[in-house]
């Protein structure tokens, strides 16, 4: 049974990381697909626009927060099902998404302590 929930967290932890990285994908995607039209279309706010994009690191760690937190309920929530069942192995495979989260919220406030 222990090796099944580490799949799981494993697994779920994976899917969670994917999911942000294609949500940040497609908001690039979006962004660009914005700055072809205007600039298609003669917009005057196109410079304005293309100087906000040369400014570095305005977005960098936005989402920490909001993925660290997810990531480390998931892993609460997978270690306290593990001591319910009094299962060591599921406590244990829960750590694995919660320092993940852990580790994000960290950043994220060194990144915030930066701007």
């Amino acid at each position: 049974m222990g090796e099944n929930v580490l799949i799981f967290a494993v697994l779920t932890t994976g899917a969670v990381l994917i999911v942000a990285h294609l949500a940040s994908l497609l908001k690039a995607s979006m962004l660009h697909r914005t700055i072809r039209e205007a600039i298609s279309r003669d917009n005057p706010s196109v410079p304005a626009l293309l100087k906000s994009l040369e400014e570095p690191g305005t977005d960098r760690g936005s989402n920490d927060d909001r993925l660290g937190a997810v990531l480390f309920a998931l892993g609460l929530a997978v270690m306290l099902f593990g001591v319910v069942r009094a299962d060591n192995d599921m406590g244990g495979a829960g750590l694995i998404p919660a320092l993940v989260g852990i580790a994000l919220l960290v950043r994220y406030q060194f990144a915030k302590r930066r701007r």
